[in-house]
């Protein structure tokens, strides 16, 4: 009872004003696992097909909340990932689309017009939720993917552009396989990752990665501690160890689900074993739609449809959640920055660019948030992998797209149509233009950036 009572008595505190003066002894330890390019209907707590095998990740939602509605705040990975840092969305950071390699240098040599400027690493003075943790006695460590050090990744020998801008500087006190790398180098040991040493040949990168977050959280189970765990998973090259390829059939992908999964049970079997399980708050997330299409929604990774950001998430913290809890309230990048920092009892209250609101509520089983809206900005054009600029913004099930010229304005009711299919823009005009003015409203706020060639609609 006693363990119960802790975390109850630090949400309390929190939510009133992130008092610390007796927080301290009921500060929970936060563990935040993102997956990279995953979509809905790829693990079996969102009605996944019985060919995915995934138990750890229904363990981890069963035992606290699914969120059906949860976004991502772009539809590609670096701006997600320095959204997730900072509770701030893209278009106000300036990071806008992910961080060209080689691909993105020869498009930018070349001029292209239908590009917005966007930043090629994380400014060193944003926020970042791992600061914050550590000014509340903190322990903090990132391991796996970065994404947001620099440009050119591929042409380097180890995946490092600039280390100035690492995790380690941003409040993280260690970083193992965090650099500029999008994806891996290599699969396997020799991984050609600066940031990661060689242990055995022939090792999978996620086992690495598994086991040491497991390393971390027996090292630091006496103290608070945060773990962001961002795996590699399941970007491309789509590769996975020769037994799990086995196990699913020679179906790689499949293959490197199960492989996710397995790193998932790993920290969660930690927990247990270690008895920290009861407070500490786990959340599985991803950083965009994925590459492979979800069956129930419009498109895919790089879109504004509902397939491209739209992702699975679950939160687990047997403490204050619920056990076999659901919500549909929508969720985005920006609100794991102020629910991290109240539950370790901090302050936000002067972080004033700060965009994400507190996930707390819901936590407790309230059925809304002080929100009705969700907003986009993706000002790039990439027509070799369909990937096109526009915004968009989602209030009480209604989304506008703003299409730019490029792509056809659009409304849809996603509560009805998932798929995107019936574009009601023109029998709701009223609607439509409210929707178009508070976009508009809105990406004037946050000073979005626009290709030159392109007019600002504001």
């Amino acid at each position: 009872m006693f363990k119960i009572q802790i975390p109850l008595a630090a949400a309390l505190l929190f939510q009133i004003g992130g008092i610390t003066a007796f927080a301290e002894t009921a500060q929970p330890n936060i563990v935040f696992i993102m997956a990279d390019d995953l979509g809905p209907g790829w693990v079996d707590f969102d009605g996944s097909d019985p060919k995915i095998n995934t138990p750890n990740l229904q363990r981890l939602a069963e035992s606290g909340m699914v969120f059906s509605k949860a976004y991502s705040s772009a539809t590609v990975c670096s701006p997600t990932r320095a959204s997730c840092i900072t509770g701030m969305s893209p278009a106000q950071i300036g990071l806008t689309t992910h961080i060209p390699g080689i691909a993105g240098r020869e498009r930018v040599a070349k001029g292209n017009p239908s590009d917005a400027d966007t930043l090629t690493a994380l400014p060193l003075d944003s926020p970042s939720y791992a600061r914050e943790l550590k000014k509340q006695g903190y322990a903090t460590a990132f391991i796996g993917k970065w994404h947001l050090a620099g440009e050119g990744s591929q042409k380097t020998k180890n995946g490092i552009v600039d280390d100035k801008f690492h995790p380690e500087h941003f409040g993280f006190d260690s970083n193992i396989g965090g650099c500029a790398y999008g994806q891996p180098a290599s699969w396997f040991d020799p991984y050609k990752n600066g940031t990661i040493k060689n242990r055995k040949k022939g090792e999978y990168l996620t086992d690495r990665l598994g086991d040491e977050a497991v390393d971390y959280i027996e090292k630091h189970k006496a103290v608070p501690f945060h773990l962001s765990l961002w795996l590699y998973q399941v970007h491309t090259p789509i590769k996975a160890p020769k037994d799990l390829l086995k196990k699913n059939g020679g179906n790689a992908y499949l293959a490197m689900l199960e492989s996710m999964d397995m790193a998932v049970g790993k920290v969660l079997d930690s927990l247990d074993s270690n008895d920290l399980r009861e407070n500490t708050m786990v959340v599985f997330y991803s950083d965009n739609g994925g590459h492979m299409p979800t069956k129930w929604l419009a498109d895919k990774k790089g879109s504004l449809l509902e397939g491209g950001i739209r992702v699975p998430m679950a939160v687990s913290w047997p403490a204050v959640i619920k056990s076999g809890s659901e919500t549909s309230v929508p969720v985005t990048t920006m609100d794991f920055f102020p629910t991290f920092v109240h539950a370790g009892g901090g302050s936000t209250e002067e972080i004033k660019q700060l965009e994400g609101l507190d996930l707390l509520p819901l936590f407790q089983g309230k059925d809304k948030l002080d929100r009705d809206a969700l907003f986009w900005h993706y000002p790039h054009n990439r027509p070799d992998v369909k990937y096109f600029m526009g915004s968009a913004i989602l209030s009480g099930g209604w989304k506008l797209y703003q299409g730019y010229g490029l792509k056809e304005d659009a409304l849809f009711n996603i509560d009805t149509d998932s798929m995107e299919k019936n574009n009601v823009l023109s029998e709701n005009p009223e609607l439509s233009e409210r929707l178009r003015g508070r976009l508009n409203k809105w990406l004037k706020s946050v000073d979005a950036k626009f290709p030159d060639s392109e007019k600002s609609p504001r």
